[in-house]
């Protein structure tokens, strides 16, 4: 019986040590496509400085943060156009301009 406890034990951790090494190995390809934050901006979002404030915080991986335009209020802008200029990757776009901006970036 404990033969078998010893050998599962030691399949699971070749399993687990072949995981480990694919993880950190695998690089993704430069053709993958950008990871990109979106964050919609609604005259009715009253929490949007802290979601900027954990924008700028939170790399989280991406390469750009787009902040669209929807109903913002003059304070809201102020406050995007502010965090756009503070980041480097971050535009500032009316919703209007969204899916010409997408196809600049992903193409057809």
């Amino acid at each position: 019986m404990d033969g078998i406890i010893i050998t599962a034990a030691v399949i699971l951790a070749v399993i687990s040590l072949i995981e480990v090494v694919t993880f950190f190995l695998s690089v993704p390809s430069s053709s993958a496509p950008a990871y990109i934050s979106v964050l919609p901006v609604f005259a009715e979002d009253d929490k949007l400085a802290e979601r900027l404030e954990y924008l700028s915080m939170k790399g989280c991986g991406r390469r750009r943060v787009v902040l669209v335009d929807y109903s913002a209020t003059p304070r809201q802008a102020e406050l995007c156009n502010s965090f756009v200029h503070s980041s480097p990757d971050a535009v500032y776009i009316p919703c209007s301009e969204l899916e010409i901006f997408f196809i600049g970036i992903f193409g057809r």
